[in-house]
C-alpha cells in the first residue's frame, strides 16, 4: 500500500463521509419495515465482512466467520432467556464468547497458512454450526426462539422525553433500532480501521507477504495470526448477539457455510485489498439481492405482463437459478474488475491518464505546449 504525504486527509475520509451520510438519511427513503431490515442485515454482514477481512491481514482467510456470529447470537440468546441478563451484558457477553472460542480453536491453527488454515476453518465452522444444532440447549436444528427483543429494551429505555421527542418527529421503534445498528457498526468499524492502520496492522500486512522474512526479525507468527483471529471473532461475535436480539431468534442455517460464502464474496466483490471493499461489497451486493424480492412482489400485481411474471420467476426470489446468477456476478467482477468496485475510480483515473499519454505521443508539438503552459 502507498502513502502520498501531500494527499489531503478529506481524499480518505469522503467515502466514509458518504456512506455514514448515506446511512443517516436511509429511513427517510426507505421507511417501510422491509427496507429497515434490509439496510439492518447489511450493518451485520459489513461487521462480519470487515472483520473477515481483519482476519486476512496475516494472510490466512477464514471460512468460520459466520459460525462467530452464530456464537455471539446464541451466547446472548441463551443468557438473556434462561439467565434472565439484560441486553447490556449480553451483547458484549457474546463478543468475549466468540473471541475466547476463537482463541481457543485459532491456537491450534495458528502456525497453518494459506489454503491448510482455510481448509481447517473450514471444517471448524460447519463443526460449530453442527454442535449448536445437535444439543437440545441451543434449540436443535429448529433454533433457539423467544430471544428477548432489543425492540422492546429500546422502547423501555427511550420511554422518557427524549423517545417522545423522538416519536414526534417520526424516529419510531424501527427507526431507533435501525439507528442503534448504525453506531455500533460505526464504531466497530472505526476500531476495526485504527486496528489495521497500526504497528500491528503493519506487522500482519508483513507478515502476509513474507512469514520467513517476518519471523527472521523476531516478529512471533502465531501470535500476531491469533491476534488478528481474536479481533475478528470479537467483532462478528458483537454484532451477531445485537441481531439475535433483534430477531429474537437464531437458527443454525443462518451461520452456515452458504453465509460465510457470502461474506468471502462481500470482501472480494467489493475489494479485498482496500478497507473499504467490504463494506462497500455488503452494502451493493445487499441492495441487489433485494431486486428478485421486488420483482416477485411486482409480478403479483394486477396488469402485469405474462413476460414480467415469467422473467421475475426466473431471477425471484425463489428461483433455482439464483446462485448461478450470484456466481456470473462474482466471475464478472473478478475478471474486468480485480481490485473490486472500490478500484474503479482509479482505474478510470489510470485510463484517462493513459489516454492523455497517447495522444501526446501523437501530437508531440501539442503536448509540448500543454507542458509547456
Amino acid at each position: 500500500m502507498k502513502i502520498n504525504a501531500n494527499k489531503p486527509w478529506w481524499h480518505t475520509a469522503l467515502p466514509y463521509i458518504i456512506l455514514a451520510a448515506f446511512f443517516l438519511l436511509a429511513p427517510i427513503g426507505f421507511k417501510s419495515r422491509t427496507w429497515l431490515n434490509t439496510f439492518v442485515t447489511i450493518f451485520v454482514y459489513v461487521v462480519a465482512s470487515v472483520g473477515l477481512r481483519t482476519i486476512s491481514l496475516s494472510g490466512n482467510l477464514s471460512f468460520a466467520q459466520a459460525a462467530f456470529i452464530g456464537i455471539g447470537a446464541y451466547t446472548a440468546g441463551i443468557l438473556s432467556k434462561s439467565l434472565g441478563f439484560g441486553i447490556i451484558l449480553t451483547v458484549p457477553l457474546g463478543a468475549v464468547a466468540a473471541t475466547i472460542i476463537g482463541f481457543i480453536t485459532g491456537w491450534p491453527f495458528a502456525r497453518l497458512r494459506s489454503m491448510y488454515f482455510t481448509m481447517a476453518s473450514m471444517f471448524l465452522g460447519v463443526g460449530i454450526v453442527q454442535f449448536i444444532s445437535a444439543f437440545p440447549l441451543f434449540g436443535g436444528a429448529i433454533g433457539l426462539t423467544g430471544i428477548p427483543s432489543l425492540s422492546k429494551a429500546v422502547s423501555q429505555t427511550m420511554s422518557g422525553p427524549l423517545g417522545r421527542f423522538l416519536e414526534s418527529v417520526g424516529i419510531g421503534n424501527l427507526q431507533q433500532c435501525y439507528f442503534l445498528f448504525l453506531i455500533v457498526t460505526i464504531v466497530s468499524v472505526a476500531l476495526m480501521y485504527r486496528f489495521e492502520h497500526s504497528r500491528i496492522g503493519w506487522t500482519l500486512k508483513a507478515l502476509s507477504q513474507s512469514p520467513a522474512v517476518a519471523s527472521s526479525i523476531g516478529i512471533n507468527e502465531r501470535y500476531y495470526r491469533l491476534l488478528s483471529v481474536c479481533v475478528g471473532c470479537f467483532f462478528a461475535g458483537l454484532i451477531g448477539a445485537l441481531f439475535a436480539h433483534y430477531n429474537t431468534s437464531a437458527t443454525p442455517n443462518s451461520y452456515s457455510m452458504s453465509v460465510a460464502l457470502w461474506l468471502l464474496m462481500y470482501m472480494m466483490i467489493g475489494g479485498s485489498n482496500n478497507f473499504l471493499g467490504p463494506i462497500v461489497g455488503a452494502l451493493i451486493i445487499g441492495l441487489l439481492r433485494q431486486i428478485p424480492l421486488l420483482l416477485t412482489g411486482m409480478s403479483g400485481g394486477a396488469g402485469v405482463s405474462q413476460g414480467f411474471v415469467a422473467f421475475s420467476r426466473w431471477v425471484g426470489q425463489y428461483s433455482a437459478y439464483t446462485p448461478f446468477l450470484t456466481a456470473l456476478v462474482l466471475l464478472l467482477v473478478s475478471y474486468f474488475l480485480p481490485t473490486g468496485f472500490v478500484g474503479i475510480p482509479a482505474a478510470i483515473r489510470r485510463k484517462t491518464a493513459a489516454r492523455r499519454e497517447r495522444k501526446a505521443a501523437l501530437n508531440p508539438a501539442e503536448g509540448g505546449e500543454g507542458h509547456a503552459a
